[in-house]
């Protein structure tokens, strides 16, 4: 198998931590991220801007590289720990949240995401997991249509998950696209999205996350491809910032090529 996969430690202001280098499994050898300078070199002193660091993401995706961002991994304990004793939960949000009419598809990136978390559960460490899917709808649309067609997907992948129907009008009513419609807002546009999408609304998103999804093991976010326009680039990341902020340990994971089949 090729690789495919690039996983990068989230763009913040806590320094990046080198576990695997120091792993009995990869002690004495020549690995590939030892090419890669690390984001900090000393003190608070950072080796890449914010500009060269979502372009690496940009470039991975042009490449057809999927891509994996690693935000509060420090804070994560393994189910095999001695203090553990709930379930671990695996939390799972397939949509684009930039986006809520994604809300109504899946599409590859979302496939490529629950095929991760899924991977992660069959684990033997987390083998006692339980996954947790979540599923967000308009109070105007069919919410048990949409939780139909989910849950037959997942029995064609064969994937056991609970699905969790969370109604969320009222933070989709923070969107940039809602308000154009009662309002003159200048974004007339999707390309405009990123450029569109106000702190408020992500916050919204961020408390919607914290109190439906209470207490995961672990979250897997929907992560969206960087805008084309370069100088949007620094507010792309900060949108991930306020999107992701308190969540604990999180992967937001972007998929560029087909990964599942119902085929088989």
């Amino acid at each position: 198998m090729r690789p495919n996969t690039i996983a990068l430690g989230f763009y913040d202001d806590t320094p990046s931590q080198d576990v695997l280098s120091q792993h009995p499994a990869f002690k004495g050898e020549e690995t590939a991220w030892q090419n890669f300078p690390p984001v900090w070199a000393s003190g608070t002193q950072k080796r890449l801007s914010s500009q060269e660091y979502v372009g690496i993401i940009a470039d991975a995706v042009k490449m057809l590289r999927n891509v994996l961002l690693a935000r509060s991994f420090e804070e994560l304990t393994l189910p095999q720990a001695s203090v553990w004793r709930a379930q671990p939960l695996i939390d799972v949000w397939p949509i684009n949240l930039l986006r809520p009419d994604s809300a109504r598809y899946v599409d590859t990136s979302s496939l490529f995401l629950l095929q991760m978390a899924c991977v992660l559960a069959m684990t033997r460490t987390w083998r006692r997991a339980r996954l947790r899917l979540f599923l967000c709808v308009e109070s105007g649309t069919r919410p048990g249509g949409q939780e139909d067609k989910l849950r037959q997907l997942l029995k064609d992948l064969r994937i056991q998950a609970d699905i969790h129907t969370v109604l969320w009008d009222n933070v989709v009513a923070l969107h940039w696209h809602s308000r154009q419609q009662v309002s003159d807002d200048p974004c007339t546009n999707f390309p405009g999205n990123a450029a569109c999408i106000s702190d408020e609304y992500l916050s919204a998103v961020n408390q919607l996350i914290l109190r439906e999804s209470s207490t995961p093991t672990v979250r897997f976010l929907y992560l969206p491809r960087p805008p084309a326009d370069t100088s949007l680039y620094l507010r792309y990341l900060e949108q991930l910032e306020v999107l992701s902020r308190g969540l604990g340990p999180t992967l937001l994971v972007h998929g560029v090529s087909a990964v599942t089949s119902t085929e088989l």
